[in-house]
């Protein structure tokens, strides 16, 4: 293909995916992999090319990482899981009154966490090829694939890290158990609808729980009121968001991240590296505007990090993001002769096409992002607030997951779906780490073998 219509192609995309999650990431409770990775499934399960997809998820991952903290910022109410961090800090702002002042510093740092993950992770993943092959073969007293061991010693590290760290653990091996036992109902060893069972699971079990006759209490008896801060007039000039050390620490964070978030889990790091910067401050405020607005760049950094790694240099999902969001790229689809999205992807185009394609399409979500943010967020959070209907937007995805599960798997997919789905909310309600399971997915079958 032309290296100009494919710009031009992957232009569109990008826009497109700019401004819809923008609006999906306003919306509270929105979770990044149920919105992101269905639809993702969806165009490459058509047949879309795996270049054009992958500069539309690049763009939704910038305008998403970034949005979810606007609501943060301005009403104290978090777009999505990865901006619960935010939250505390966002509170201290409000407190001294600085909410429009810490929500422009939030939407720059993301700006620099995307433009430095892009400089750091994009050639890196490239350059550490030869590491993929060498995690592809036999090695240690198990015989496993060099990978299996980073994924199980992965899913150890999150489950530690979760909140229910003994449930975490102990739910390692009946959820590999569950898995192995579904895909021998089915015949044949499925990913995609397992797979998207756990991103959609929490939403399915807030839907059942509303429809339940036993929730009579949760009928709604008023509105809820949601206070927006004043905000007057703001420049886009970045360098009137941020001090030249919030730059820096955002730039530094960034980059460990974008590496470490190949194997790590995207949240522990906000929260680990926002902890420290709050704490190295004695003052109240001036530590809750740095951790904020470097959280907000660990935030983008780690998601692309979290998958152009993996992607490109390993072939492997082994962390929380590309066993996440990222997950669609490599499953084995029909559409591509039964090859995944990945390999296609390599071997249809060259180095170079790929890293000006990804480059350009990063780039130019985040300054859209940025300027539409900075500018809009305020009338774009009342539109969300009030006019779009969070329950709406989940319904529709739990559709897509039901439509694409029914086409891998039939009438019993939708139900093993079902299952899978409400189990896993019942352990990610309980603390465990959806991570966990979504890595557990992946190292199934060698885990069972253990047993």
């Amino acid at each position: 293909m032309d290296i100009g219509i494919l710009l031009l192609q992957a232009t569109f995309l990008t826009v497109l995916s700019v401004l819809m999650y923008i609006i999906i990431g306003m919306i509270p409770g929105t979770d990044e992999t149920a919105t992101i990775a269905p639809i993702t499934l969806a165009l490459l399960a058509a047949g879309f090319d795996p270049l054009l997809v992958l500069a539309w998820f690049m763009g939704t991952i910038v305008a998403f990482k970034a949005a979810d903290a606007v609501p943060t910022a301005l009403a104290a109410i978090p777009g999505g899981v990865m901006a619960v961090p935010q939250v505390p800090d966002a509170l201290v702002a409000r407190k001294y009154g600085y909410s429009e002042i810490i929500l422009r510093k939030g939407i720059t740092a993301s700006v620099i966490g995307t433009v430095v993950a892009i400089v750091i992770a994009l050639p890196l993943s490239f350059y550490l090829t030869p590491l993929g092959d060498l995690l592809k073969t036999q090695m240690g007293p198990l015989n496993w694939p060099g990978w299996v061991y980073i994924i199980v010693a992965g899913i150890i590290v999150l489950a530690v890290m979760s909140k229910a760290k003994i449930l975490a653990l102990l739910a390692i091996f009946p959820f590999a158990m569950l898995v192995q036992g579904i895909r021998a109902v089915y015949g044949k060893p499925v990913f995609i609808s397992i797979f998207l069972a756990i991103t959609i699971g929490p939403i399915l079990y807030e839907l059942l729980t509303l429809i339940s006759p036993h929730n009579h209490h949760l009928k709604r008896n008023s509105y809820a009121r949601i206070k927006l801060v004043k905000t007057g007039k703001i420049t886009l000039n970045p360098l009137h968001h941020l001090d030249k050390l919030e730059v820096t620490l955002s730039s530094i964070f960034a980059g460990i991240s974008s590496i470490l978030s190949a194997f790590m889990s995207p949240v522990g790091l906000t929260i680990l590296f926002g902890d420290l910067i709050k704490e190295a401050e004695k003052d109240e405020l001036k530590g809750s505007l740095r951790a904020y607005a470097v959280r907000d760049a660990i935030k983008n950094a780690t998601y692309i990090g979290g998958t152009l790694i993996p992607l490109i240099a390993i072939g492997v999902p082994t962390g929380p993001m590309s066993a996440g969001p990222a997950a669609p790229f490599f499953a084995k689809l029909d559409a591509f002769n039964g090859l995944s999205p990945r390999d296609v992807l390599l071997q249809r185009y060259s180095t170079p096409t790929i890293m000006l394609v990804i480059a350009y399409v990063t780039l130019l979500a985040a300054l859209l992002t940025y300027v539409i943010l900075i500018k809009y967020s305020k009338p774009l959070t009342r539109f969300v607030f009030k006019k779009i209907p969070a329950e709406a937007l989940y319904s529709t995805f739990l559709a897509i997951v039901l439509v694409l599960s029914y086409m891998e798997a039939g009438i019993a997919g939708i139900f093993g779906s079902i299952l899978v789905g409400l189990i896993s909310a019942t352990f990610a309600r309980n603390g465990v780490s959806i991570g966990v399971l979504f890595m557990v997915l992946v190292a199934a079958p060698y885990l069972v073998a253990l047993l």
